[in-house]
């Protein structure tokens, strides 16, 4: 099983001596109330900070999101104006996955969309008449 909590401290220094188990210990207690007898069969656990997955994955900041996702980060802006529709200035290249909306997690739905986007622009390039002139 794997536990994901979000915005712990980003910097080694942040996390003394035995705050990764303390955190550890907490986020397990914390299900166990909803989970009865969730705690009682684990037999092992390991605790990842944000240093860890930066030093380990090379995850700037720890963050598995490709970056905080702010307001300017949101949407028709991920990851940029001119890229948050999926598809690049190269044709046939598309970016999909945390870097892109709606961001990180399972949902699958960055995917999602830009499979979307690859068939639209698939069913496009099929129909030469529905193409528009270029100006010249």
């Amino acid at each position: 099983m794997t536990m994901f909590t979000q915005y712990g401290p980003s910097e080694e220094g942040q996390w003394k001596d035995g705050d990764r188990e303390r955190y550890g210990d907490a986020c397990v207690d914390r299900l166990n109330r909803f989970a009865p007898n969730f705690k009682a069969p684990v037999a092992e656990r390991e605790v990842l900070a944000p240093p860890d997955l930066e030093r380990i994955y090379g995850l700037q900041g720890g963050s598995i999101f490709q970056g905080e996702q702010g307001m300017n980060q949101m949407a028709f802006m991920r990851p940029t104006p001119d890229l948050a529709q999926y598809a690049t200035p190269v044709g046939g290249l598309y970016l999909c996955g945390a870097g892109t909306h709606p961001g990180g997690g399972v949902t699958a739905a960055s995917g999602h969309n830009a499979a979307q986007r690859i068939l639209k622009d698939r069913r496009k390039s099929r129909r030469p008449w529905k193409r528009r002139r270029s100006a010249g």
